[in-house]
């Protein structure tokens, strides 16, 4: 089989039951004349064409010679600012829209899932000022009680909020979890750059978050949360339904690179059944270690709010 065929064979693997006469005279802007051509063996592919084509379906070049460690992946949108991190959350909903009711999320939850973070809550507020921080340059950071959220901001996070809800998803936490979140409280008022009394607000909306969650996974039969005592988890994040899916890497504070190579999803949900296999599922666990779970992380809080509160 040439170059060819191993290209127009993986599209037909990306679009499904989909034409790819109209695939390829929609992506090359050619006839439907010529598109048969080409797929019939008549017309050779121009080297731009196959370049076109690789960037349009996500099909990496490399793998026409077949070879089996190379991948091509996307990246989500830098970050650096309030308008980048619009950018950010309207990028992530255009790569999961299709995965919303008839599609499935697994979470390795090294960090707050980022979807519990799009709720406009002093928490909210307090994990962008964060991430934009960290980011930033250090003559550019400002107090916590000087930041403010722009509209555009809230309305995308909204729209990839619901898209989560309405998803099945499955979410690996361990004990380490909460730790970012905690440390970075505790960092910010330690560096000046938060007062008592909002520590104690972000602690409360994190209490909150637990009690949240807890009724989600006890009201909600689409939502499945895990208790791994071993596994560190890396905020990898699979998405799949019945036609495709897409593994989210990332690299750095918010960013993530994105394949939806058929190989490597693959991989992924055979590695993420292993580590459910190897979690305690607290849906169906028992009351014990469900009730365990969450006071555990209930008195970690707890824990950090006394230092405010005697202040």
């Amino acid at each position: 089989m040439n170059r060819q065929d191993l290209l127009l064979n993986g599209i037909r693997k990306k679009i499904g039951n989909r034409s790819l006469h109209d695939a390829l005279t929609e992506s090359l802007h050619i006839s439907y004349d010529a598109a048969h051509r080409r797929i019939s063996g008549k017309s050779k592919l121009s080297l731009d064409e196959a370049l076109t084509l690789s960037q349009f379906f996500g099909i990496s070049l490399d793998q026409l010679e077949q070879h089996q460690n190379h991948l091509i992946c996307k990246k989500s949108t830098a970050v650096t600012s309030q308008s980048e991190l619009a950018a950010y959350l309207q990028d992530a909903y255009f790569h999961l829209k299709d995965f919303s009711k008839e599609g499935t999320f697994y979470y390795s939850a090294k960090d707050i899932p980022l979807f519990y973070t799009l709720e406009g809550s002093v928490l909210t507020k307090f994990k962008w000022y964060v991430w934009l921080n960290l980011l930033a340059k250090p003559e550019e950071i400002k107090p916590f009680d000087q930041f403010y959220i722009e509209q555009s901001l809230a309305e995308h996070a909204k729209k990839l909020q619901q898209l989560y809800q309405d998803a099945s998803v499955h979410e690996l936490w361990n004990d380490s979890t909460l730790n970012s979140t905690l440390y970075q409280i505790d960092y910010y008022y330690e560096s000046g750059l938060i007062q008592s009394h909002e520590a104690l607000l972000l602690l409360e909306d994190l209490l909150q978050l637990m009690e949240n969650v807890e009724r989600k996974m006890t009201e909600q039969s689409n939502f499945y949360l895990y208790y791994h005592e071993l596994l560190l988890m890396n905020n990898n994040v699979l998405v799949q339904n019945t036609a495709t899916a897409k593994l989210f890497v990332p690299y750095t504070m918010i960013s993530y690179l994105i394949t939806d190579d058929s190989q490597t999803t693959k991989e992924s949900e055979v590695y993420f059944q292993r580590q459910l296999l190897n979690a305690k599922c607290l849906n169906t666990s028992g009351p014990k270690d469900r009730l365990q779970f969450f006071a555990k992380n209930r008195q970690r809080i707890i824990h950090l709010k006394t230092k405010f509160t005697f202040i």
